[in-house]
């Protein structure tokens, strides 16, 4: 979720409890004000009542519904103003109806009067029906104002933000220009893209390191290899006891498996470090039979039977080097793990590659296989990176790998739509 919908629905939240709790206080303060009223104006009719007794107006014509007028004795203390709830017929809903109740005594030319009347209230559901509906009005216009007001302060304010987002999206370890961000009218912005100079710049430094002490390593490691390499071949050309030849293969092979892990590690890391970013479309169904021939001296060697089922004009957006990579580690691994007068079954379509190939079942578990130095039979040739490698590539493009074995085939399939 975005954050200014965090936000807004935050801000929405903490607003409706705080309308709620204002409709409560709407609500009671409404309702006093109304009694308070309604009783200013019982006690100003009672009054009335009392100055038209003084003037002498016959007690029959004031004293009918609702006022009630009675004589009580002299002596008694004067009644003050007071109300009280009551029920009484309500003559136009004709129902029995809460009425507000007021009385008091008057002594008008020494008569004793208590008077009393009673008038409707205003039912409890009325105000609150009517504080709904003016908080209904009011969060619906709140809903419109928040949403719209909110599209635009995110235009605004969180402008820099987005802008800074869009460049650490774009950077890269290896590019050569240093990393730009513009300055903001808030604080919190800047301080934030001070701390991403700063760690950016120390990234790139790192990156630069590492990377010059790998090829470095890399390289220093080929030249002794080599020597050691063609020393041991002059070894194997010289006459020498079975022992000594067989010693001298062993140390050769060490050297060649120690040679490709080098270049297989170097290689890790360059695609690690996103070196091969220039992609472009790439014939795989030519690229896929080219291999077949390539390969063709070892699989006859092993006796493998090889079929195909490769669809043409197979374009995929890849490195032209990874894409020779990724179809050299495939086929080397169908090749080295599978059975003598074993089988490899190619299929090409516009969606996948899938390759098969008979064999023993792994010897580690399945989602194991394209981790490094992991190999699902421990040949001494392998160093155990070649799957690795692929996974490597297809998970830089956002291919999809997957592999599985059943009834005797192990079957890799990679997937790019």
């Amino acid at each position: 979720m975005n954050l200014i919908n965090k936000f807004t629905l935050w801000y929405l939240l903490i607003t409706l409890l705080v309308l709620l709790a204002g409709g409560v206080i709407i609500y009671k303060n409404i309702s006093e004000e109304i009694n308070k009223e309604e009783a200013r104006e019982i006690a100003t009719w009672l009054d009335d009542i009392a100055h038209r007794i003084e003037k002498g107006v016959p007690l029959k014509k004031l004293n009918r519904d609702p006022v009630e007028i009675k004589l009580i004795s002299p002596d008694a203390a004067i009644i003050p103003f007071y109300i009280k709830d009551t029920m009484a017929m309500h003559q136009q809903l004709q129902r029995i109806e809460r009425h507000l109740k007021g009385s008091a005594s008057y002594k008008i030319n020494g008569i004793h009067y208590y008077i009393s009347t009673y008038d409707i209230m205003v039912e409890s559901d009325d105000i609150v029906e009517a504080v709904q509906k003016a908080m209904v009005w009011i969060i619906g216009l709140l809903l419109v104002f928040v949403f719209m007001a909110s599209r635009l302060i995110s235009a605004k304010i969180l402008r820099p933000f987005h802008v800074t987002l869009q460049a650490i999206q774009s950077f890269h370890l290896n590019q050569k220009n240093d990393l730009t961000l513009e300055r903001s009218s808030t604080k919190e912005f800047n301080d934030l893209n001070a701390f991403l100079l700063t760690m950016t710049e120390k990234a790139k430094q790192d990156y630069q390191s590492l990377k010059e002490f790998t090829e470095n390593a890399s390289h220093e490691m080929q030249t002794p290899l080599a020597i050691i390499r063609g020393k041991l071949e002059l070894l194997m050309e010289a006459e020498s006891k079975d022992e000594q030849a067989r010693l001298i293969l062993t140390a050769h092979d060490a050297v060649e498996k120690l040679s490709r892990m080098g270049q297989a590690l170097t290689l890790l890391t360059k695609l690690s470090n996103q070196e091969f970013v220039n992609q472009e479309s790439v014939n795989l169904s030519e690229l896929v039979l080219h291999k077949i021939a390539t390969f063709q001296d070892l699989i006859e060697m092993k006796s493998i039977t090889i079929t195909s089922y490769i669809d043409e004009e197979v374009r995929i957006h890849l490195n032209s080097t990874l894409a020779d990579i990724l179809l050299n580690n495939l086929f080397s691994n169908a090749i080295r793990h599978n059975a003598c007068r074993g089988t490899i079954d190619i299929t090409l379509t516009q969606h996948s590659l899938i390759m098969r190939n008979t064999g023993e079942p792994l010897s580690i578990a399945a989602d194991e296989l394209f981790k490094r130095f992991k190999k699902g039979n421990q040949y001494g040739d392998s160093v155990g990176l070649g799957l690795a490698i692929v996974k490597q590539i297809c998970t830089l493009n956002q291919y999809l790998i997957t592999y599985q074995y059943k009834e005797g085939w192990h079957s890799i399939e990679v997937k790019w739509k």
